[in-house]
């Protein structure tokens, strides 16, 4: 039986939920599990912790890595994870949640969040112990977004640019981490599909395609893409289209067969059963739904 995968919105109680890509608590007032949740499990989304006093002990991918006074935790989409040995009430520091999607809908360059390796590749060592005062700079990001997001009148603008201020530091960071050749390599092939991606996601190019110009083998490409993002290479064309897609009816003032000429689709209902299929509305619907928070 495979490991259950849950989402943001699974974790969190409904009036809680100004957003289901994005969330952000002080570890003091982490709430257990929900009753439904299942341990251990994956998720897909990356979750970050920042820990200013206490101790915790986390499996990851059958790893356990201690967290304590000046830790600063990650956890990628699809890895395997639990809590052990931790007594919670003894915690201080922040837990931040974010989708790609979040990221991405505010971000042109979407190199961005692959490039930081450590959040891309699930065999990276996902802990950074820095010394007292060195991560003062951390601890103001998540403080700024923790406040942001207590906000009546939060703006998902903010706590984006907040999250990208946070996610600039850790790439230094990361930049000075060693790398094996192996990983490398990896690193290298996933940026380099990305790349022909955004380039060719609108032509709908398919396996064979992707796989030629990069000189390997469908079945290998589809290999790696799965251990860097747990994602089948179909799931990835499918969900960069639904992501533009989004994009395009959240922020443009194109009709939907306008948007679905645009993307390549033959014509408007057959982008709309594929939009529906994806989403679980239509694009219209989608579009109604998000008209008055992002055009106020």
């Amino acid at each position: 039986m495979p490991f259950p995968v849950y989402d943001i919105k699974d974790f969190i109680a409904p009036h809680q939920q100004p957003s289901i890509h994005f969330h952000i608590n002080t570890l003091e007032a982490h709430p257990p599990l929900p009753p439904g949740i299942q341990t251990p499990h994956k998720h897909r989304f990356y979750e970050l912790f920042f820990v200013q006093e206490g101790t915790a002990h986390h499996l990851v991918d059958y790893e356990e890595y201690e967290m304590r006074a000046g830790s600063f935790f990650f956890i990628s989409p699809g890895q395997l994870h639990f809590w052990s040995k931790t007594r919670r009430e003894g915690i201080r520091g922040f837990r931040l949640m974010f989708t790609e999607e979040f990221f991405l809908l505010f971000e042109q360059d979407n190199l961005f969040l692959t490039e930081l390796v450590h959040f891309d590749n699930v065999y990276q060592h996902p802990l950074f112990q820095f010394e007292p005062g060195f991560n003062s700079l951390l601890f103001t990001y998540f403080d700024l977004l923790h406040r942001e997001y207590q906000r009546e009148n939060c703006y998902e603008k903010a706590l984006y640019s907040l999250l990208f201020l946070l996610l600039a530091e850790v790439r230094r960071l990361c930049e000075k981490q060693p790398l094996t050749d192996a990983t490398k390599h990896r690193a290298l092939l996933f940026r380099q599909f990305l790349s022909l991606l955004e380039i060719h996601f609108q032509s709908h190019w398919t396996a064979d395609e992707y796989a030629k110009s990069l000189h390997i083998s469908p079945r290998h490409l589809n290999r790696i893409l799965n251990e860097m993002t747990n994602q089948s290479l179909s799931d990835i064309i499918r969900n960069r289209l639904i992501l533009e897609s989004k994009r395009l009816l959240t922020f443009s003032g194109l009709a939907v067969a306008q948007i679905a000429e645009q993307l390549g689709f033959e014509d408007a209902a057959y982008f709309a059963r594929y939009f529906r299929k994806a989403v679980g509305m239509s694009p219209t619907d989608f579009r109604e739904s998000l008209s008055e928070k992002y055009h106020k």
